[in-house]
């Protein structure tokens, strides 16, 4: 039928241009609200890997120079036979999530050859979440190269929105990026494996940073993005310890005193101390319990196997969810429990 209407004047009559916020937008469009800028606010959806055929390729020639088939090279300290004893963990893992009413996204499988991905279980580490939706990192090292091309499929499939990768000679991992509260985010640059005094190369490098905060602010230019730089062996990264929002277990002295001054004088931050019979020396520095993953405010789940820090912990009110995954964590491989979890959804932490 004839509208009578040449085109622009049906622009005009029912097709007015519309100012939106892409955030407002995300149920309708993208199924939820991919937000997850918080360390403490209720964990809803978690991405996870399963342990693979990639483990079954430890103790060959590592696919990249030396080409070495010593355990060292391949960042572990036992050579799987099978994968039964991994993906008995990674499913022990796993259900703990669904018992706490977390939904379990699983990232695709290494799709190399041969495979090689033996750090993919350390999810939080290859995306991390800005303002909303994530972005793709960039991995510093041959063993975890590659790592974002399978996470980013997986993203796509279940609809999260990709808003940002670094690109270009940037580099930065999740381990290095931690969201305080929802204002303030932490990016430790130039943090070293001791093998290079080459900055360019580094964990997470200026370049990484400056994209990662570019991203971000493009989202919201309210947010204080900071940067710690990690010259010393090992930073103290606050958001590894937190418990509730502005808490967390250590002790202040451990950390930086420009990280302290910015913690107290902008969140007005709180500790509580661990005492030292729980506390360990990683790296030459002092560290606290595992604080795990925060499955909400004053609630972790840790890894099993240390009663004195799950009694201290109760004793502070933090509610403790322990769970027995020894392949996947310290000091059988290499990375944590907070490590092996990307945060896809968490809801908007508490404001006070």
């Amino acid at each position: 039928m004839n509208t009578g209407l040449d085109l622009h004047e049906q622009y005009m009559k029912y097709h007015p241009q519309e100012l939106t916020e892409f955030e407002d937008e995300m149920p309708k469009y993208w199924g939820k609200k991919w937000k997850a800028n918080t360390t403490i606010g209720k964990l809803r959806t978690v991405l996870l890997h399963r342990p693979g055929k990639e483990f079954l390729s430890v103790g060959t020639p590592t696919p990249w120079p030396p080409h070495s088939s010593d355990l060292g090279a391949w960042r572990m300290s036992w050579k799987p036979n099978d994968l039964t004893r991994l993906n008995a963990d990674y499913e022990t893992l796993a259900k703990a999530y669904r018992d706490e009413g977390v939904e379990v996204v699983e990232r695709k499988p290494d799709p190399y050859d041969p495979p090689y991905q033996v750090k993919s279980i350390y999810t939080d580490d290859v995306c991390h979440p800005a303002v909303y939706g994530q972005v793709i990192l960039r991995m510093y090292d041959s063993i975890r190269k590659g790592e974002e091309v399978p996470t980013f499929q997986t993203l796509a499939e279940i609809g999260c929105p990709v808003v940002g990768m670094i690109t270009g000679n940037g580099m930065v991992e999740g381990g290095n990026v931690g969201w305080h509260d929802e204002k303030h985010v932490l990016v430790t640059v130039h943090y070293p494996r001791a093998n290079t005094s080459d900055t360019g190369v580094w964990r997470a490098n200026d370049s990484g940073m400056e994209q990662f905060k570019s991203i971000v602010k493009a989202q919201d230019p309210e947010v204080d993005v900071r940067v710690l730089p990690g010259w010393g062996p090992r930073p103290q990264l606050t958001h590894y310890c937190m418990v509730d929002r502005h808490l967390s277990v250590a002790n202040p002295k451990w950390l930086d005193p420009f990280l302290l001054d910015w913690l107290k004088a902008e969140m007005d931050w709180k500790f509580h101390v661990p005492p030292n019979d729980i506390c360990r020396i990683d790296q030459g520095t002092p560290v606290g319990p595992e604080t795990g993953v925060v499955l909400e405010p004053m609630k972790i789940l840790v890894p099993s196997g240390v009663p004195k820090a799950t009694k201290w912990f109760e004793s502070i009110g933090v509610d403790v969810v322990e769970v027995d995954i020894p392949t996947l964590v310290w000091p059988m491989n290499s990375g944590s429990i907070h490590c092996a979890a990307g945060s896809l959804r968490r809801d908007p932490e508490p404001k006070d």
